[in-house]
């Protein structure tokens, strides 16, 4: 049986009795959360299949739900959703939880979008799925809906509200706490009720919002609530440090990212890994993962768009994995600044703001404007170069990089 939510943790340091775990109850940000990846799984593999069969339902009936857990808040004219813990468990019971209603406004728009289309171009799909999920209605309702959604917006400092009242409630060093070995050292001093009106966050909350919503958000809105938000974290979820060293490479903060990085794997590789000791940590595992790969391999899929911007860490010298996307097998090697990446099909990418289409392979290297190098000096230079990589055809530039095609590296 796989691990679930207790109800009952452990004791109130200032009562004494058992806390009441309300996550299993009221963080209800999980539905969207399943309906993202899902769209994520359907956009990298191209698997229509599946979305036909299973996908699409989910997709629709958890804008449903959203639909049912919207409230219309007659006094400020919009739709909210209180009283629900967000990705950040040290918050219960709060209203407007920023992560919860984006991710629910997403939901419900993807829903609308997929509604539409297969109504004017699958219309035995739509009528099969209309019969079990009143689509008619729904789309109605979703089109009233989405337009009067709360959804937090940064203040004039450039930082988005947690939840209506995190900005509010009251600031202390965390300093001690953060620097622990050991993980719910704060809970020696408070209990829950008492952390839930301190500004201090568990994991990625704000922070995950800016990472898979990329495209919402500015760079310099990332940094203010990156600058915000991670000083009040105490990181005392597994899946925290992974997040965080992610998100810091997106940012540029290559030092910060790498001993993020390292403390996140030394969760399950370090000298005290206690933590599989019942199974396989298979949640953290994986966000060291997507810290690999996303981050410092600088893989992402937008809107259905394959794109690669590696962020490697100083202290790495290259990095090689192979994904599956769209059914090719795309590898990709990045060697210091000198990105490689293969194909066993047809695929296009996105790198550095320009879109490249390949059958075989390419190498992308950064032309160097210091160097004082002209262009008709810089092509014999990579003319040379590609002499000497065997197997190479062709040459080109885009913007400030280099391109060399051919068959292999």
């Amino acid at each position: 049986m796989g691990e679930v939510t207790p109800v009952w943790g452990a004791a109130d340091i200032v009562t004494g009795k058992e806390t009441k775990i309300w996550s299993g109850f009221i963080e209800q940000h999980i539905t969207s959360d399943v309906a993202y990846g899902i769209k994520q799984y359907i956009d990298v593999t191209g698997d229509l299949d599946f979305a036909e069969k299973y996908g699409y339902e989910v997709l629709l009936e958890t804008a449903k739900f959203w639909t049912s857990r919207f409230e219309w808040n007659v006094q400020k004219q919009y739709y909210e959703i209180t009283d629900v813990i967000g990705p950040d468990e040290y918050k219960e019971h709060v209203n407007n939880n920023a992560f919860t209603n984006y991710t629910a406004h997403w939901n419900i728009e993807l829903a609308l979008q997929i509604a539409r289309h297969l109504k004017q171009r699958q219309m035995g799909l739509y009528e099969r799925l209309d019969a079990s999920l009143d689509l008619e209605s729904s789309m109605k309702e979703w089109e009233e809906i989405l337009p009067k959604i709360y959804l937090p917006a940064p203040t004039s400092e450039g930082v988005i509200p947690e939840e209506d009242r995190y900005l509010e409630k009251k600031v202390i060093d965390l300093t001690p706490y953060k620097e622990s070995d050991a993980v719910g050292t704060l809970f020696h001093d408070y209990n829950l009720e008492q952390v839930n009106e301190m500004q201090i966050t568990k994991q990625a909350d704000v922070l995950l919002l800016l990472f898979l919503f990329e495209n919402l958000f500015a760079k310099e809105i990332k940094e203010k609530n990156w600058n915000y938000y991670e000083p009040k974290t105490t990181h005392d979820s597994s899946l925290s440090l992974s997040t965080h060293a992610l998100l810091a490479a997106d940012l540029g903060l290559k030092e910060q990212s790498y001993r993020l990085f390292k403390e996140a794997r030394d969760i399950d590789m370090g000298e005290y890994m206690h933590s599989s000791d019942d199974g396989i940590h298979a949640a953290s595992i994986g966000g060291i993962w997507n810290a690999t790969i996303f981050g410092y391999g600088g893989i992402r899929v937008l809107d259905g768009k394959l794109r690669i911007e590696p962020n490697l860490p100083n202290e790495w010298q290259s990095l090689a994995f192979e994904i599956e996307y769209k059914k090719a097998i795309v590898g990709v090697k990045i060697v210091g600044d000198k990105l490689m990446v293969s194909t066993d099909r047809e695929v296009t990418f996105e790198h550095n703001g320009k879109s490249y289409t390949i059958t075989d392979q390419i190498i992308l290297l950064p032309c160097r404007n210091g160097k004082k190098i002209c262009l008709t000096d810089r092509r014999k230079r990579h003319e040379k170069m590609a002499k000497n990589l065997h197997g190479f055809c062709n040459i080109g530039f885009s913007g400030n990089t280099c391109c060399l095609w051919g068959r292999r590296f």
